[in-house]
């Protein structure tokens, strides 16, 4: 089995139309069968929020927003706590001018030694001055 730290900005795709849409439908269907995505426990609020941002901004309707919410939190991700990286997470973004949130994840998939899934350009520039592998999301296609 493969595992892959997967951040916000892909996960999101899945519920709002964006430029890797089809590759994030691609990946979550593979990561059922023979992929274990692995998330720090703010990343779906990240998610909740972007579809919050439909509603208020872009008038998706409440009952959709809903829907999509069950949708994304069925899938098989492994949630992990981030009071752990925290600590690690402050010191990348302080090196890399990133926010904490978005450095999490370097640390999370630091910390796991798996590679980050990532469509955040200055956030894969970090991970990759730091040697973490970047998996591209452009590799599953349905």
């Amino acid at each position: 089995m493969n595992n892959y730290v997967v951040d916000a900005s892909i996960l999101a795709q899945h519920v709002v139309l964006d430029t890797y849409t089809s590759n994030v439908d691609a990946l979550l269907t593979e990561s059922a069968a023979s992929i274990q995505l692995h998330i720090p426990e703010f990343c779906l609020l990240e998610c909740a929020n972007v579809i919050w941002k439909q509603v208020n901004f872009n008038n998706l309707s409440a009952a959709h927003a809903e829907s999509l919410i069950v949708n994304l939190t069925a899938f098989p991700l492994v949630i992990h706590p981030a009071s752990v990286l925290l600590k690690h997470s402050l010191s990348i973004a302080a090196a890399h001018n990133l926010a904490v949130y978005d450095s999490i994840y370097i640390a999370l998939a630091e910390h796991l030694q798996f590679a980050l899934i990532t469509a955040d350009g200055k956030q894969e520039k970090a991970a990759r001055a730091l040697g973490i592998t970047i998996k591209p999301v452009t590799d599953f296609q349905s």
